[in-house]
C-alpha cells in the first residue's frame, strides 16, 4: 500500500485537528510537523502529500514558506499535493494557499488543490473571542467533509489562482516585524513552571530559565499557543490579554501538540 502524508504546522490545535480528520480517511497516513524540522527530505515516494496550515496575516506562516522552500520533493514529484488553510474568516485567507502553490511551482510542483477552511477565531491580542466555540467547531467539522471528499477523490481545483498584490505587501511587511513580537510577552507571578508552554510551542521559540520561568527566543510565530495553553494565564501580550478568555481545540489536548512538537 502507498504511504501517505501531511505537513502541519499548527499552535492552538484548528490544523493538527484538521490534518487528524484528513489521515483518517486516506489511511496509511503520517502527520508531521513543519514548525521543529527545518529540513525534511522525503526518502520514499507518497500517493498524496498535504499541507495544513494556519492563515497568518492574509497569508502563511513564515516557518511554513521556509519548510516548503528547502524541502527536497525529488522522488515524488508525480504525487496528488494538495493545502487546507486554515482561518477565521476565508476572506481574510486570500493568499494562504496561492502562495503555497507558487513556492512548490517553483520547485517543479503541481499543486492540485488548495481549500480554506473557517474555525474559530483565537488571536486575542487583536479581539475578545466569541462565545460560540461549540457552534463553530460543529459547522468546521461539516465544512471539512466535502474537502476531505476532494481530496479522497484527487480532485483537481485551486480555490485561489492569483496573489492579491496589496494583501501580500502588507504581509510581508508584517511578517518583518513578528519574529521579534515575543518582546512584548510577560510572564506573571501565577507562573507554576509547568513547561507547558515551552513543549506546545511549534518552533522551539521557548526555553525555561533557572527559574524555571520562560523565555522567548526571538524567532517567534505570533501564534499565541503559549498564551493560549497556560493552565495559569501566566503569559500575556502587554497588557492586552490579561482579562481575555483563553482558546485550544476542544479535540486537542496540549500534550498531542506537544507530542507533535517532538517531546
Amino acid at each position: 500500500m502507498r504511504k501517505n502524508i501531511i505537513f502541519v504546522f499548527s499552535g492552538t490545535g484548528n490544523s493538527l485537528w484538521a490534518a487528524k480528520k484528513i489521515s483518517e480517511e486516506l489511511e496509511n497516513c503520517e502527520i508531521v510537523s513543519m514548525g521543529c524540522h527545518k529540513d525534511y527530505t522525503l526518502t520514499d515516494e507518497y500517493d498524496v502529500i498535504g499541507f495544513v496550515y494556519p492563515t497568518y496575516y492574509r497569508g502563511m506562516p513564515a516557518r511554513v514558506r521556509d519548510f516548503v522552500s528547502r524541502f527536497d520533493f525529488r522522488n515524488n514529484k508525480n504525487a496528488y499535493f494538495f493545502a487546507v488553510a486554515t482561518c477565521g474568516s476565508v476572506d481574510r485567507a486570500c493568499n494562504a494557499t496561492v502562495g503555497l502553490r507558487n513556492l512548490l511551482k517553483r520547485k517543479g510542483i503541481t499543486l492540485s488543490y488548495a481549500e480554506k477552511l473557517d474555525m474559530f477565531s483565537n488571536y486575542i491580542i487583536m479581539y475578545d473571542m466569541r462565545d460560540t466555540v461549540e457552534e463553530e467547531t460543529r459547522q468546521s467539522t461539516r465544512d471539512l467533509e466535502p474537502i476531505i471528499g476532494n481530496i479522497k477523490k484527487r480532485t483537481v481545483d485551486l480555490a485561489a489562482s492569483r496573489v492579491k498584490p496589496f494583501q501580500q505587501l502588507m504581509y510581508k511587511g508584517i511578517m518583518h516585524f513578528i519574529p521579534r513580537a515575543d518582546k512584548h510577552f510577560n510572564v506573571s507571578g501565577a507562573c507554576t513552571h509547568c513547561g507547558i508552554c515551552q513543549k506546545v510551542c511549534p518552533v522551539n521559540n521557548i526555553d525555561l530559565g533557572r527559574d524555571k520561568k520562560p523565555y522567548f527566543k526571538h524567532h517567534c510565530e505570533q501564534c499565541l499557543a503559549c498564551i493560549q495553553h497556560c493552565p495559569a494565564k501566566a503569559i500575556n501580550y502587554k497588557e492586552k490579554t490579561q482579562s481575555k478568555k483563553r482558546y485550544t481545540h476542544p479535540d486537542i489536548p496540549w500534550r498531542e501538540l506537544a507530542k507533535l512538537n517532538g517531546y
